[in-house]
């Protein structure tokens, strides 16, 4: 049986595949050559250097663009070429409308990985409805971000509002709690000169809506009782670059302020790939953040890696931790002193953090895997198509 056509459209501002995109391309690249068995996808991206105008991503065909202004055009008019049944259109709402707007007969789904692009200044909260409601689905990757985007939405909207959670190929990460694990692990803290630390390790961009001050005032706290943690920081403010920002610099002040200097270590932008690794030398990975997340991957990498987590009781994330079983929930207070409790619990009790690690990789491998993801999205786009 002929397979159901579908293109799947990238943002169109980082390669795919690449160790230095966004989590959107990443999704993409781990998620539709999974569902190729029952979906002929053909994925849409930008030009690269290291990659050739059309290439694939793991056997799937992708067609590549100049990035800019005419990406969308160019996306366009392919696709009237090709014809797909659904066009799946990730984390861009007005290039979305545009495809509708050129192949009013076919069947377009904005796929949302956040609420960032149907806010202003992406998008004007009058034209919201309008753009939504030319949406034959629209795929959220948590309920939390479903609810958000239904609140702002007519009530036809809400009608095609599907969930499909993100997932994790735990083959990527290397588990702490087996002797050779952790064997491995020892020699590489002693190769850093990191012997004897407890290590609390935060993922992700240096933005403020991502915590990390909130985190640096819950380590002073720490160090009171735990003097031998490391706060290993790996991220920057751009993906792919170490520029220095206004809230870096905040940071570098805040810890010669809290006179944090010998705990904390800033890693700069670590790839994709080489984070696996670092999530090895992890006692307790943390998500500060303070603004809503629709999902964070990084929870799952965590638990992938057989980390516990403590993390923001704040947007999709409860959607993912167990507050008790795989991870602490904390709420934002003055001083961070839950965050600096569940640190310090965690960091004090090895048995409790091997039992809660290993919990998260079992909620992992039951429900977060690609395999899961792509078996909804091949579903939601099949259902899709014959409406």
């Amino acid at each position: 049986m002929q397979r159901l056509k579908v293109a799947v459209i990238t943002p169109g501002s980082f390669v795919i595949p690449s160790p230095r995109s966004s989590s959107v391309e990443r999704v993409i690249a781990h998620m539709v050559p999974l569902a190729s068995h029952k979906l002929q996808a053909q994925i849409y991206g930008i030009k690269g250097a290291e990659t050739p105008d059309h290439g694939d991503v793991d056997g799937i065909p992708c067609m590549r663009y100049t990035r800019g202004a005419g990406y969308i055009r160019e996306v366009i008019a392919d696709l009237k070429r090709w014809l797909p049944a659904v066009i799946d259109v990730h984390n861009r709402p007005a290039f979305a409308y545009a495809i509708r707007e050129a192949l009013p007969d076919r069947k377009v789904v904005l796929t949302l990985h956040s609420t960032t692009f149907i806010r202003e200044p992406h998008l004007k909260r009058k034209d919201m409805g309008r753009i939504l409601l030319a949406m034959n689905r629209i795929i959220v990757n948590s309920a939390y971000l479903g609810a958000t985007v239904a609140a702002d939405s007519p009530d036809a909207v809400r009608e095609r509002i599907v969930i499909n959670k993100l997932g994790i190929h735990p083959g990527d990460f290397l588990p702490r709690w087996t002797p050779a694990a952790e064997a491995l692990r020892s020699a590489r803290l002693d190769d850093f000169g990191w012997s004897g630390r407890r290590i609390v390790l935060y993922t992700g961009r240096l933005v403020p809506g991502k915590g990390v001050h909130r985190l640096l005032k819950a380590l002073r706290r720490v160090v009171h009782t735990c003097p031998d943690v490391l706060l290993l920081i790996a991220g920057s403010a751009y993906y792919g670059h170490d520029r220095l920002t206004p809230y870096t610099a905040a940071l570098y002040r805040q810890i010669r302020k809290l006179r944090l200097g010998r705990h904390v270590h800033f890693l700069g932008y670590v790839p994709h790939p080489a984070l696996a690794s670092l999530y090895q030398l992890a006692d307790v990975t943390a998500v500060p953040s303070i603004e809503a997340e629709a999902f964070g991957l990084v929870n799952l990498e965590a638990m992938a890696a057989g980390v516990p987590v403590v993390a923001s009781r704040i947007g999709g994330i409860p959607e993912v931790i167990q507050h008790g079983k795989t991870g602490w929930l904390v709420y934002p207070s003055r001083g961070e002193q839950e965050m600096a409790d569940a640190i310090i619990r965690l960091l004090q009790q090895p048995g409790l953090r091997q039992q809660m690690g290993e919990a998260g990789l079992d909620e992992v491998r039951r429900q977060f895997l690609w395999q899961h993801s792509a078996q909804r999205w091949a579903q939601i786009i099949t259902d899709c198509a014959t409406e």
